[in-house]
């Protein structure tokens, strides 16, 4: 009888396996991933009297790839966020490409507009288009979709920035950064470090912030437990950007840190 029992547990094991591998295979399926490509350069600028560029593509799969590119305007609303939308500034050329494994494709990028006081910018977004002919109904595919900035340079490019709206409040410290140039910058590194009353450090975060356009502003917030919190007399705050760097000092009052 235990053997029979065991025997049941045994198959009733080994179904459960079975259909936890069916899943696998069904929701992750070696077709179901996306192919590898490079692209070269990252970023483009329009600088001086130059009007276009090249970006190029390299197939790094084994697969042949399909794509079409589409270029918008790239702005920030009052949060930072980022907001696309059509636009005819920028010219690129073709819009359909397919690239064989291995092979390397190029894209013709122009402007259409003047240089101004302030920097245009934009996005050209290379997404891959799916082959469906070869896809299971039941597969999951990733597909690739890249947005290339392209900054138009100002007349005169003047970087600017600050940090602004300081708040410290049980435990939680809240700051913006404002863009007050003509130019965008990329927040590459935020690092708060607070020393306690002997000056000795007692805390330290860092993280980053990426693109700020000219005239927007971000708010971060950092986290400081509060047992931390009320060992900490200064907070110092470094901001260092691909254009300038950015530095404050706060004073702690215990009380801020909250019951």
């Amino acid at each position: 009888m235990r053997a029979a029992c065991k025997d049941k547990i045994s198959k009733g094991k080994f179904i459960q396996k079975f259909i936890v591998f069916l899943l696998l295979i069904i929701l992750f399926p070696s077709e179901g991933f996306t192919v590898n490509f490079s692209i070269n350069p990252i970023r483009i600028f329009f600088e001086g009297g130059k009007k276009t560029d090249i970006l190029t593509i390299k197939n790094e799969s084994e697969k042949i790839v399909a794509l079409q590119n589409n270029a918008v305007a790239w702005t920030q609303d009052e949060k930072g966020d980022n907001i696309y939308s059509p636009t005819e500034d920028i010219l690129f050329f073709p819009k359909l490409l397919e690239i064989n494994p291995g092979e390397k494709k190029i894209i013709r990028i122009g402007k259409k507009v003047a240089r101004s006081d302030t920097e245009k910018t934009y996005r050209l977004f290379i997404e891959e288009i799916p082959d469906n002919s070869k896809l299971e109904t039941t597969a999951v595919r990733i597909l690739m979709k890249v947005g290339i900035p392209i900054f138009i340079a100002p007349v005169k490019a003047a970087a600017s920035g600050v940090i602004e709206n300081i708040e410290l409040s049980k435990g939680s410290l809240r700051l913006g950064v404002k863009n007050e140039g003509n130019t965008h910058f990329i927040i590459k590194s935020m690092k708060v470090e607070g020393t306690d009353g002997a000056g000795k450090e007692a805390y330290a975060v860092e993280k980053a912030g990426g693109y700020l356009h000219h005239g927007k502003s971000k708010e971060f917030t950092f986290a400081i437990p509060k047992d931390v919190c009320r060992t900490l007399k200064t907070l110092n705050v470094h901001i260092d950007t691909d254009r300038l760097k950015m530095e404050k000092q706060i004073e702690i009052a215990g009380e801020i840190c909250g019951p």
